[in-house]
């Protein structure tokens, strides 16, 4: 998926694409959060700002189980 540096990434947004990963990939919830911090961030939390990064945290926290 192709992501533009044009605006923050909502909460929304990463809890659908948290399902789209573990249903697709047979992940589970670390090992989708750790799949799509690499592919979104590159392991810099700052690289798309910070409001998208906390927004990242906010789904990821929001789906632990």
């Amino acid at each position: 998926m192709r992501v533009n540096n044009s605006g923050n990434l909502s909460v929304t947004y990463f809890q659908s694409y948290f399902h789209l990963v573990m249903n697709t990939q047979g992940m589970n919830h670390k090992e989708a959060r750790n799949l799509i911090f690499q592919r979104f961030f590159h392991h810099d939390p700052m690289l798309r700002g910070k409001t998208t990064y906390i927004n990242f945290e906010k789904a990821s926290k929001s789906l632990e189980f």
